[in-house]
């Protein structure tokens, strides 16, 4: 589905406003973990199901879809039994992201991965413009900024966490080392600790906190995820 392209700001502006009126609604102020399947229900109004995607869909790397006609979430069930909570927990809050921002386009034209008012998310098409801008709300809707910027004062101060190149101490040259298994895991656990993002997962936590400068990669090395995970 092609859908204009839309600011980080204007999406991150979308994610607070829905949480201000979560707190309208419940009478107090939300602090993280958001309560994400509460948002779906009590003030989306919608249905939050898990069903079997794999045998909706067909395919394998379907996590969720939007069925907008109806009103109706639906998460793929063998997350439970394969994924962590925060996955589990993140893509609601992708689809929730579908529906703040894209529901209005299912009707204006048939794709891949909208049917019969559908938004179907597979991992396939994790980089198109729709499910990027369904990820960045889920981030804000999940870790926001205020939030952010908070736990890490707490959890490493007024400076920066900026990972850079080593010295290679036989052939003096600067080379770029793995960061992330011994320093990020540890960061991003710490971060959810301290400001209770208890439904985040270390992967989501750590692309929050690049995405708005905290932590700075100036090596050349790609995050290694596997190795990641398993850590911490």
């Amino acid at each position: 589905m092609k859908v204009p392209w839309i600011s980080k700001e204007r999406i991150a502006l979308k994610a607070t406003d829905l949480i201000k009126n979560f707190q309208a609604l419940a009478g107090y102020r939300v602090k993280p973990p958001i309560p994400v399947e509460d948002i779906i229900e009590r003030v989306l109004g919608l249905r939050l199901l898990y069903e079997d995607l794999e045998k909706v869909f067909g395919s394998k790397d379907v996590l969720g879809a939007t069925y907008v006609e109806s009103g109706v979430i639906c998460i793929n069930e063998r997350l439970f039994e394969h994924s962590s909570e925060g996955r589990l927990v993140f893509t609601c809050a992708h689809e929730v992201g579908h529906w703040i921002l894209h529901r209005r386009y299912v009707d204006v034209e048939e794709t891949h991965n909208s049917k019969d008012g559908t938004i179907v998310c597979s991992l396939k098409n994790a980089k198109a413009p729709i499910e990027w801008q369904a990820d960045y709300f889920a981030a804000c809707l999940l870790m926001p900024e205020k939030e952010i910027r908070d736990a890490f004062q707490e959890v490493c101060g007024p400076e920066l966490f900026v990972i850079n190149k080593v010295r290679n101490a036989v052939e003096g040259e600067y080379r770029s080392a793995e960061p992330f298994v011994e320093q990020w895991p540890f960061i991003a656990a710490a971060m959810c600790e301290a400001g209770g993002f208890s439904n985040v997962s270390k992967q989501a936590m750590i692309i929050r906190l690049q995405d708005l400068g905290l932590l700075i990669n100036k090596t050349t090395t790609r995050m290694n995820w596997e190795a990641l995970c398993s850590n911490v």
